[in-house]
């Protein structure tokens, strides 16, 4: 197996902190250094004109600008048509697509905020969950106009939270202090499996029943959720510093996966042997 690079965008003026496609997988937004969140055709790779702007960029659909320092952290709600996102300023910010207004501004963190996720009934988007350095999960109601402080705050992380998952009637949490905690907020209650290194990032699978989970011991674990299990392990790659991501495959055949190297994997999720290592040329294909 073999990949190559669709598309090199030039996309900030600066470091690209993380992408997010939307749920069709037809647009891209990106966050970056330069405190901008741009929004992308995934198809072309560029915007309405295929060219650089005056500090190199490639031309977007639309730029949105509010953020006082980086971007670290986006989600798109499930219509396509709202998204949010957060850094080191401590704001949570939601936008409306089109028109690049912000539509809320919440301010209850106290530190950079790694990570947003929306959720709600029948995945409307009206709630969105947020966590940070300060340690602290908090959800906000979006549907409440004028309100603006949290519903619901969940305190038990003793390191930075880094990442958020969602699974029906659960949400769970990746924290520095190596547990990964599951808030079941049906019923009220919290769920903690201890890996005992830090977490970097979570991945469920499409049926909620397993949680892909990347660590800085240079391993990604899938493991049961009903019993905190390990189902399989990958290896191979390099983190032990960085705030790496991995991800399943949209048939959930593969573990695909980045490291502190720029290097790219996918491994066989049944077997967790590596598949695919490689160092695409990030300038773009021929």
């Amino acid at each position: 197996m073999a990949y190559s690079v669709a598309h090199t965008i030039q996309a900030h003026a600066g470091a690209v902190h993380v992408a997010r496609f939307n749920a069709t997988g037809r647009y891209l937004l990106t966050g970056g250094s330069d405190q901008q969140i741009h929004l992308w055709n995934a198809k072309t790779g560029v915007g309405p004109q295929d060219e650089l702007d005056s500090k190199g960029r490639s031309t977007c659909i639309q730029r949105y600008s509010g953020h006082s320092y980086e971007v670290l952290c986006l989600d798109v709600a499930p219509d396509s048509t709202r998204f949010a996102s957060g850094g080191p300023d401590r704001a949570v910010m939601v936008w409306d697509v089109a028109s690049g207004q912000t539509l809320r501004r919440f301010n209850a963190h106290t530190g950079r905020i790694h990570d947003v996720k929306f959720a709600g009934a029948r995945d409307e988007g009206s709630l969105l969950y947020a966590a940070g350095s300060d340690t602290i999960l908090r959800a906000y109601d979006l549907r409440a106009a004028g309100a603006w402080r949290p519903i619901f705050e969940a305190t038990e992380a003793t390191d930075a939270i880094l990442a958020l998952a969602l699974t029906p009637g659960s949400v769970h949490t990746a924290s520095v202090d190596g547990k990964l905690r599951t808030y079941d907020v049906r019923m009220g209650e919290l769920r903690t499996d201890t890996l005992d290194e830090p977490i970097t990032s979570l991945c469920p699978t499409q049926d909620g029943a397993a949680m892909l989970v990347s660590m800085l011991s240079s391993t990604h674990r899938l493991m049961d959720l009903t019993d905190g299990t390990q189902l399989q392990q990958f290896q191979g790659h390099t983190q032990t510093s960085f705030r790496c991501h991995a991800t399943l495959s949209t048939d959930e055949a593969l573990v695909l996966g980045g490291d502190e190297t720029g290097a790219l994997y996918a491994w066989d999720t049944l077997s967790g042997r590596k598949k695919w290592e490689g160092r695409p040329d990030y300038r773009g294909s021929p």
